[in-house]
């Protein structure tokens, strides 16, 4: 496959009387969306190439011309979320060493300090120029995303135009008859990485994206697109079923012909329910953590039967590139049907953090001159090859799908509460996982203040759910804290 990047140039012009996008309603075609990336690209020209630069992310059409505007000029994206904690993104920018930052509109001080930083507003930026590529090297960075860190400061995951091209040649390998007349759904954050396949898989094909708000009530904004606008196509995390489930009996999706799933493990039971409400649909799981860039195993659920592990539908095979393997805890690579840590190597698979040698070391192995990236997630393959998922080796949890180290949480929580001695664990409840958070002794604190410090220390999908008070925490056998018995609390 040619540099992506070429044939979304291409799709500028040979598709310009099309929609590129819908948000909030309004239609933006090809040749629209093309002028407004090249009005940002004759604004960010004068920097040097692989320069690092912010992007206030915002449902608005200048916020992906800017992306694609920063790639074509061989620049590096940084996603800088108004949904984040200010402290959280003044740490993103100072790990990247941001100085310049693209936002559609006056930045709101809630989010960064504006006072630092060399903001260019883009919403009144157009121009008539033919865009052209120069990002050729593939091993130029298009991108760094950060994910939950367990010394609670984030891990900068750094993708490469060699990385994203393997993920969409692979992707399209697998067969999917995308065409300019499909329309896709783009329900994420820009901090979670399916958004970037959400935008450039269809960008690649000319056909259209339907953005959905994020605000409080983006779950039912999604269930309305999909419906109004006729979705042919629609990647959605596990959790958002369970959001939909209640109007089960009431949905139907004739048009969507792909329905794909990651970010969580998806129940078997959940996905024929689902199956109903999208009657001409395929449904398939896919797989893949931020370092080896978005998915990189998928399993289709055909007819009626699938493949599953304690109610768990599988997570399928690798992709075309992909080689994955599973480990022992002494990082021997072990036979089928065993449990281990799953390992990938590929050329979907960054290179490493940023500044984090000591966690490159811990998560990086190499086997036969090959370097893997070590999952964290147990895992155990069958005889035709299908991988399984049967946990995590560490804290880490998804999170409305979301990598969320518990880790993380507790750091940011004891910072606040300081001397209290503090449990965060996360539960089930209607097939969706949250945190709790439990403290021993006494409620001696406003919980409303507390909340809303949280706030400005984690985003809001990291923030416990529930609350507990607990006189004195249970112990086990062992003389540690018994987490199982205080689960039963709640």
């Amino acid at each position: 496959m040619t540099n992506f990047l070429n044939i979304i140039t291409e799709n500028l012009v040979l598709h310009q009387n099309e929609n590129a996008f819908c948000i909030n309603d309004r239609f933006y075609t090809y040749k629209e969306f093309g002028q407004k990336i090249a009005g940002i690209v004759e604004k960010i020209n004068h920097l040097d190439q692989q320069t690092i630069v912010g992007v206030i992310t915002t449902d608005t059409i200048e916020t992906y011309a800017s992306i694609i505007a920063l790639w074509l000029n061989n620049l590096v994206f940084v996603p800088i979320s108004p949904n984040n904690s200010k402290s959280r993104n003044e740490i993103i920018i100072q790990d990247t060493a941001i100085q310049t930052i693209l936002s559609a509109n006056k930045v709101d001080p809630n989010t960064i300090d504006n006072s630092d930083h060399n903001i260019i507003e883009t919403a009144s930026l157009s121009a008539q120029n033919t865009v052209n590529n120069y990002n050729t090297d593939l091993n130029n960075l298009l991108y760094i995303l950060f994910t939950s860190g367990s010394s609670g400061k984030p891990k900068g995951v750094p993708i490469s135009l060699k990385n994203l091209n393997s993920f969409v040649k692979s992707f399209f390998k697998i067969g999917y008859p995308i065409n300019e007349q499909d329309r896709f759904l783009q329900i994420f954050d820009f901090t979670f990485d399916v958004s970037v396949q959400s935008y450039v898989l269809p960008l690649v094909k000319g056909a259209s994206i339907f953005t959905v708000p994020q605000t409080d009530i983006k779950f039912i904004n999604a269930l309305k697109i999909l419906i109004a606008h006729k979705i042919t196509f629609a990647k959605l995390v596990p959790s958002t079923l369970n959001y939909f489930k209640p109007y089960f009996n009431k949905i139907n999706l004739p048009d969507l012909k792909h329905s794909l799933f990651s970010g969580e493990a998806l129940p078997y039971s959940l996905a024929q329910e689902w199956r109903k409400c999208v009657p001409n649909a395929s449904i398939e799981n896919h797989y893949g953590p931020t370092e080896a860039t978005i998915d990189c195993l998928y399993y289709k659920l055909e007819n009626n039967d699938a493949e599953s592990h304690q109610g768990i539908m599988s997570i399928g095979k690798p992709f075309h590139e992909i080689d994955a393997q599973v480990i022992d805890q002494e990082g021997n690579i072990i036979n089928s049907e065993e449990q281990g840590e799953l390992i990938i190597h590929g050329s979907q698979v960054t290179n490493g953090y940023i500044n984090n040698p000591s966690k490159n070391k811990e998560s990086f192995i190499v086997i036969d001159s090959k370097i893997y990236y070590k999952t964290g997630d147990i895992v155990f393959k069958n005889k035709v090859g299908d991988y399984f998922y049967c946990g995590r080796k560490d804290n880490q949890i998804q999170i409305q799908g979301y990598r969320v180290e518990i880790g993380e949480v507790e750091f940011q929580v004891k910072k606040l509460l300081q001397s209290k001695n503090i449990v965060i664990t996360s539960y089930q409840e209607n097939d969706i996982t949250s945190l709790a958070l439990f403290i021993e002794g006494e409620k001696d604190f406003e919980i409303e203040k507390f909340e809303v410090n949280l706030k400005t220390a984690l985003p809001y999908y990291m923030h416990p759910k529930k609350i507990n008070f607990v006189k004195q925490f249970p112990l086990s056998t062992s003389g540690k804290t018994d987490v199982k018995q205080l689960i039963e609390l709640l």
